[in-house]
């Protein structure tokens, strides 16, 4: 996890810079994620400050040396907590200083300030408006060609999924009420006109130490536990119960993520019995006795979440994760044995034979593939290596409606690992976190606290697509997350408004299970690079189109992504197989790529209903507005 150094600079506190003779301090408050520090190192104007002279204290707890932070005694850095760094028998000097953290999540962490007069670095001018060739000033064309009977697969609705973890006020002030006694109306009525199909639940980095029977029974009996993921309190007022009665009211399955991390096989087995068996057994007597006497019937289940990752609870190398994941799968599966299992997987971001993820794969197919139904990734793009401090708008625009195209070929890397290693099981890939994250603005009080906009919305459309086309190989995918955290939907106190990431999923409620093949033609676009996990693209169409059908053959539903950021597109549509008639056309628009909703204006970004192609046959004519998605419905 490379961090930049514009935001590392935003730990320090300008305002609390205090000044002595031969001393100083200086406040650092973390708002980008948990943290535990191992070792610290200050430089004042290139010369390092003894560390006995160095003091941290973090809230009101008492000061520590930093003589004394090691990686065996460790010092918390928690989200928005004011960590008071003191300086004795060293002056400021020019002020120039220079911090070096070893942390245990993200390695070292490196950054310098002038403590008086500003940082170092002064950040780029933005680039106001779009910059746009002639070229396309002019009107634009397209072509699409869908043939009705050529099917290239099936579409699993679990990729249309969500995920809810216990993190910041996902769970408390967001989808429940503060304190846990109910869910909240507002949030409540968003996520059932999304109907989720499916929802991952706790977690994430939170599953990795989550004790599930901490969640059951009376809630003033449940025990508060220490999250380490997250370095907050965590009530346990929501728990199991309370999260299957939220499924229950919006219609969605629940995905369970057991704790392979600190947890046990035998742990993770009775939670399995607990949720599926009936109330004759000792589990089913204990979930009766909660106030439910049938059974829940969870069949999804993961074991483990990204134990790859040295910030990970359970952090382990492949050969040990399979021995964990083997254990688990055969406690679990002994209580029931329909039971679905997703398995820790990762994504390989090169063609390379030692690319790190294609090598974890491999050990966890040979060696558990039998015990599998899925093998999962996880993808944020750029994620923190391609965060900047100023972004050129018209450039971030290409590259974020390009960025899908990495994650198709991600899956392809994947499908074609599968076949090769485990021929012989029906394993699919689990996409079971996923979203669009750039640097969070300036004044984000956590790193997950992002403004999504109209352009980013393109993006998910162009996800889902995505989705469609890898529909041989991906069955199931969980946008990160549901509520208040890199959100579809976000929260105050008392209201609660969609963000333009939720529309396209509202769209494409209209899709069919089969996927069509189909053929564009227009005008294209390259994009460059960022971070890791978006590579330079060539020759991009700005037109982006699924189109699906249902078994039977009475409906073809288009998905149709204009990426260009100004310029609607006049498309011609050619569709075989068939008498089609268009029947409702439903647009997603908003007054400009970068128009974001807010509790001023919740509905800036949002879907109405759209014109119909005109034409006859199978072939039609259609103008699709600039920065949109519109979803065509043929009867």
């Amino acid at each position: 996890m490379a961090i930049p150094e514009f935001i590392l600079r935003k730990l320090f506190v300008r305002e609390s810079l205090t000044v002595a003779a031969d001393s100083f301090s200086f406040v650092l408050r973390n708002t980008f994620a948990p943290g535990t520090l191992t070792g610290l190192v200050l430089e004042v104007d290139g010369r390092p400050v003894p560390l006995a002279d160095l003091t941290l204290q973090a809230g009101t707890e008492s000061p520590r040396g930093a003589d004394t932070i090691t990686p065996e005694a460790p010092f918390p850095l928690a989200v928005g907590v004011d960590v008071r760094v003191r300086v004795q028998g060293v002056p400021l000097g020019q002020g120039r200083l220079a911090l070096r953290a070893e942390t245990r999540e993200a390695g070292l962490l490196a950054f310098t300030v002038q403590a008086e007069g500003g940082p170092t670095t002064s950040a780029a001018p933005v680039r106001r408006g779009w910059r746009l060739p002639r070229l396309f000033r002019r009107p634009l064309r397209a072509e699409v060609t869908v043939d009705a009977e050529a099917v290239s697969g099936e579409i699993h609705p679990y990729v249309y999924g969500q995920f809810v973890e216990h993190l910041e006020r996902c769970v408390y002030d967001g989808i429940w009420t503060a304190d846990g006694v109910r869910l909240r109306e507002d949030t409540l009525a968003l996520i059932r006109a999304l109907r989720p199909p499916v929802t991952r639940y706790p977690g994430g980095n939170f599953a990795s130490g989550y004790h599930w029977e901490d969640g059951i029974g009376p809630v003033a009996q449940r025990p508060a536990r220490y999250d380490a993921a997250w370095q907050a309190t965590e009530s346990n007022r929501v728990g199991t119960d309370e999260f299957m009665a939220f499924c229950a009211a919006v219609g969605t399955a629940p995905f369970l993520v057991v704790n392979d991390g600190s947890g046990t096989p035998e742990e993770a087995a009775r939670w399995v019995a607990y949720c599926n068996e009936p109330p004759t057994t000792e589990q089913g007597r204990r979930r009766a006795a909660n106030g439910h006497p049938e059974p829940y019937g969870v069949k999804l289940w993961g074991i483990g979440n990204e134990v790859w990752g040295r910030w990970q609870i359970g952090h382990t190398g492949p050969a040990e994760y399979v021995a964990r994941l083997r254990a688990f799968a055969q406690a679990m599966r002994a209580v029931d044995p329909t039971l679905q299992l997703v398995a820790v997987g990762d994504g390989p971001l090169t063609d390379a034979p030692d690319d790190p993820a294609r090598l974890w794969n491999e050990t966890v197919l040979r060696a558990a593939g039998a015990e599998i139904d899925y093998l999962s990734f996880h993808i944020y793009q750029p994620g923190e290596e391609g965060w900047q401090e100023q972004y050129d708008p018209e450039a971030l625009h290409h590259t974020v409606c390009a960025a899908p195209l990495d994650v198709e070929t991600i899956v392809g890397r994947m499908a074609a690992q599968l076949a090769a290693v485990a021929p012989q099981r029906r394993i699919r890939v689990a996409l079971d976190e996923w979203n669009l994250w750039l640097a969070p603005p300036p004044d984000a009080v956590t790193m997950h606290r992002l403004r999504y906009t109209l352009r980013d919305a393109l993006y998910v459309a162009g996800m889902l697509n995505s989705f469609h086309r890898c529909s041989p190989t991906l069955g199931l995918a969980n946008l990160a997350q549901l509520v208040n955290v890199l959100p579809l939907i976000v929260t105050d106190e008392h209201r609660a408004y969609a963000t333009p990431l939720y529309y396209p999923f509202v769209l494409y409620q209209a899709m069919e299970a089969l996927a069509l093949k189909v053929e564009t033609t227009g005008p294209t676009f390259n994009s460059t690079g960022l971070g890791r996990t978006i590579a330079p693209h060539h020759d991009v169409p700005y037109l982006d189109v699924t189109a699906t059908r249902d078994p039977a053959g009475q409906r073809v539903v288009l998905g149709c992504v204009n990426r260009h950021p100004t310029e609607s597109l006049a498309v011609t549509l050619r569709l075989r197989g068939g008498g089609w008639r268009p029947v409702r056309a439903r647009a997603l628009t908003g007054p400009e790529p970068l128009a974001v909703n807010d509790f001023g204006a919740p509905e800036r970004v949002g879907i109405h209903e759209a014109p119909l192609p005109t034409g006859h046959g199978d072939r039609f004519t259609w103008q699709l507005p600039p920065a949109s998605v519109t979803v065509l419905t043929l009867g």
